[in-house]
């Protein structure tokens, strides 16, 4: 036998090669993957199911909410360029939006309501896929999970006000910076960052912050690159397309709506977040309040110290982090130095409430999530636990947080509404407008201006919000505010109803509205019996909608001659 003999026959033929494992395998590690990702499934899947149910729900507007959607029955998007009704600051872009909205589906809970759910969802999945590229799984997992069961995101992301594209925007612009920052020769990523952090100002006021701390990475890309020409360049395109722009919206459209509305940085909700700065020894006490209060109620919390224990979790995080990552960390709470300034200058709150600081959520997640990972981590090596144990303590906060999902979710079909006052306002004025005929009108005896016989509907604020728009919207019939009486047409066939709208805050004029009635009462005929709906009781003053009918007195017709 000759050597290629032999060489030959020492080659098996293809018959006799064994199959190979290939495809068990392959399911195996499909099937690894899936219990892997089983829980964050669960977390996403039910974070998108209670915003939705939230959404569905239609729950009432509240007052701020309520001012904000007046805008939408008397102007067109033309008219959003001007200062706001009730001295609401709302983004130009946020505005627009909803008005599109509107137009295409009509002026209701749901139309209202869709952008900012729509960018509720997007945050959400947006969140997943940042926090999977930027930390190891378990610790995105946990940050998803505090993401997706947080409830003041789930509220916010259901309402006409712009927090919920506040915080689609702030992760937006992190995820692109991020983004530059890893891949710094990319034109296009930087091209997409450019464009969007120009727009964004339009969209969200905070954005800016954040915007800022993009910067200041990007300070660190040219010094990566050893401060190129090329480098220092983009850089100073980023600062001065994104300069630009902030001043134009500042100019033409935020300067005259925060000048029409100067008096809210004298409320309640902002003023107690300006730093003291006429007392500094207050300042640390003040920054302990602000930072355990609402700005991190994440997935729960409340005023201070009540969030006491994500800023813990927080400072975890923070803290891992700065070993592993500290571009990342300068990136997540970059904007927090920024927005610190901006409230020693009184432009806008620091802390206070999840609605102005939700543009930190991503961050404040993220980094809890860290925190959280790094606490059962430590407690599992102290205790001396098997490995298996930090699993299995992942798996039970998961199980919290979704049960926590769920939960919220029913307690929102059970209860779609956010108080008594909201429900039995709106059903009030919705049966009044079941109750009304073509030819019947309402009359307002509040003024949305202000007028010497009248109250007006502004001393109330936002107490009396709901009332004005759910009367501007529901009205089936001609709709006058505080006309003058006698000026009320006695001609015109139908009833005429009077509403008055009483609130806690500001003693309601009992003597104003007998005269207005009365002089009514010289030309119109009470008919039926006046209706109240009792809105709340406090302290012997009562909120209430007073509903009083009329038919009008006809002169008798004159005799033959």
């Amino acid at each position: 036998m000759t050597n290629d003999a032999v060489t030959l026959a020492a080659v098996p033929t293809r018959t006799t090669v064994p199959a190979r494992p290939a495809a068990p395998a392959a399911l195996d590690r499909l099937a690894l993957r899936f219990r892997r990702g089983r829980l964050l499934v669960a977390l996403l899947a039910l974070g998108v199911a209670w915003r939705l149910v939230r959404f569905a729900a239609g729950f009432p507007f509240w007052g701020d909410e309520a001012f904000v959607g007046v805008n939408f029955l008397v102007r067109d998007f033309a008219g959003m360029l001007r200062p706001l009704e009730w001295g609401q600051i709302v983004p130009l872009g946020s505005l627009w939006a909803n008005l599109a909205a509107a137009r295409l589906l009509g002026v209701n809970e749901w139309s209202l309501r869709l952008v900012q759910t729509a960018a509720g969802i997007a945050t959400l999945l947006l969140f997943w896929r940042f926090a999977g590229r930027a930390v190891p799984r378990r610790p995105a997992v946990l940050a998803t999970g505090i993401f997706a069961a947080s409830y003041f995101l789930v509220r916010h992301g259901a309402e006409i006000k712009p927090y919920a594209t506040d915080a689609l925007v702030s992760l937006a612009l992190t995820r692109l910076g991020w983004a530059v920052y890893t891949h710094p020769r990319c034109i296009g990523r930087w091209t997409a960052l450019i464009a969007f952090a120009a727009a964004s100002v339009w969209c969200s006021y905070p954005a800016v912050f954040v915007a800022g701390a993009v910067g200041m990475l990007l300070a660190l890309v040219a010094v990566r690159q050893g401060a190129s020409r090329a480098a220092v360049l983009r850089c100073v395109l980023y600062g001065g397309v994104l300069a630009a722009s902030f001043v134009a919206m500042y100019v033409t459209f935020a300067r005259p709506a925060a000048q029409a509305a100067a008096r809210i940085v004298d409320t309640g909700m902002w003023k107690p977040t300006f730093p003291p700065l006429e007392d500094p020894l207050r300042i640390p006490l003040w920054l302990v309040a602000m930072h355990t209060g609402r700005m991190l109620a994440y997935p729960v919390g409340g005023e201070a110290p009540g969030s006491a224990g994500t800023l813990a979790l927080v400072i975890i995080g923070a803290m891992a982090l700065a070993r592993r990552n500290a571009p990342l960390l300068l990136l997540l709470l970059g904007p927090l130095p920024l927005a610190l300034i901006a409230a020693a200058l009184e432009k806008y709150p620091y802390g206070g409430s999840v609605r102005t600081m939700i543009y930190m959520a991503p961050a404040f997640c993220l980094l809890a999530g860290l925190g959280a990972w790094g606490l059962i981590l430590r407690a599992t090596r102290l205790l001396k636990l098997p490995a298996s144990a930090a699993r299995h303590a992942l798996n039970g906060v998961v199980t919290v947080l979704c049960a926590g999902m769920a939960a919220g979710a029913i307690a929102d079909i059970a209860r779609p509404y956010q108080s008594k006052v909201e429900r039995d306002g709106r059903a009030a004025i919705r049966e009044l407008a079941r109750a009304s005929r073509p030819a019947d009108r309402w009359v307002v005896f509040n003024a949305t201006t202000p007028v010497a016989y009248a109250p007006w509907l502004g001393d109330w604020r936002g107490t009396g919000g709901q009332f004005v728009f759910d009367v501007a919207r529901l009205a089936p019939v001609p709709l006058a505010w505080a006309p003058p009486p006698d000026e009320i047409d006695a001609a015109a066939d139908g009833r005429l109803w009077l509403l008055a709208y009483r609130g806690v805050g500001v003693e309601f004029p009992e003597a104003q509205f007998a005269a207005y009635r009365a002089a009514i009462e010289r030309r119109f005929e009470p008919v039926g019996e006046p209706r109240r709906t009792l809105l709340k009781q406090r302290e012997g003053r009562i909120e209430a909608i007073d509903i009083h009918g009329y038919v009008p007195r006809h002169a008798p017709a004159a005799p033959p001659r």
